[in-house]
């Protein structure tokens, strides 16, 4: 093969590489200045449980994402496969939950896309390692990085935007008589948000119906993509009404615009 065509495969496969840190800085940053009761962090146990978790993970990221950056080029690349190896197995594991890879954005849940992303990315660097990679400057390294830290920024925010204009985009103008809930055990989202339910005068509590769900697959069809917290406005009568809500923030504006309490009874 001509010696030139295989310089371009590696350095282009060596600044690949470079990029994969622009995901992993802002996955590290949204988690580090998010409160962690407003992420939906899936371990409740253990050194990862919140809040302690997510600062241990996105300082993780953060930390990977510079080294990736600085170091000589086959250890950047032995770091990439180490991270996005360890975020494919954690996808896998996760699969159907709510993603709360990069913060509060509202992001669909973790399914094939985010596995076969992160494995791709484990997938290219272990054939850098093996190949062997191009001696490139911290500096070209560096610029990739950040301008895939950039990519993933906007590419964050016009999602987050599309998504929260999509649920608002019909504002409810009926009159809001009571909420139907859905959480699960293993949800710190849900837990801050039920202290915060618990503040709420006893009228507004008795006007919400709660079920507990194990999996975000036993959600509504209505809900689907949502993940936990999320609720669904229900008029007099205890049907559904207008647009649901997910977040503890959205969750909690929706309870707020409860207007009178309802005939019909808790839920589970």
């Amino acid at each position: 093969m001509n010696p030139q065509l295989i310089d371009l495969i590696s350095t282009s496969l060596t600044l690949l590489t470079a990029a994969l840190a622009g995901p992993l800085a802002v996955a590290g940053s949204a988690k580090l200045v998010t409160a962690p009761e407003r992420l939906a962090w899936p371990f409740d146990t253990g050194l990862l449980r919140a809040p302690y978790g997510p600062r241990f993970v996105g300082s993780a990221e953060l930390a990977a994402a510079l080294a990736i950056a600085l170091l000589p080029v086959r250890a950047a690349a032995l770091i990439v496969l180490a991270a996005y190896a360890a975020l494919t197995v954690v996808a896998l594991a996760m699969k159907g939950q709510k993603c709360a890879c990069f913060g509060v954005a509202r992001l669909a849940n973790v399914g094939r896309l985010h596995v076969g992303a992160n494995a791709a990315a484990a997938v290219l660097a272990a054939v850098l390692v093996v190949t062997g990679p191009a001696e490139t400057g911290v500096l070209p390294r560096s610029a990739v990085g950040l301008l895939a830290a950039l990519t993933t920024l906007v590419v964050l925010l016009l999602v987050d935007r599309r998504r929260r204009d999509a649920q608002e985009a019909t504002p409810c103008t009926e009159r809001v008589s009571g909420v139907q809930l859905y959480v699960s055990d293993n949800c710190p989202a849900c837990r801050s948000l039920k202290q915060l339910l618990v503040s709420m005068e006893p009228a507004r509590r008795e006007a919400i119906r709660t079920t507990v769900i194990s999996s975000d697959k036993e959600l509504p069809e209505s809900l689907s993509g949502l993940g936990v917290p999320c609720a669904i406005p229900l008029d007099a009568a205890g049907q559904a009404i207008c647009a649901p809500a997910s977040g503890i923030g959205g969750v909690k504006a929706l309870i707020n615009t409860i207007t009178s309490t309802p005939a019909v009874s808790r839920g589970v």
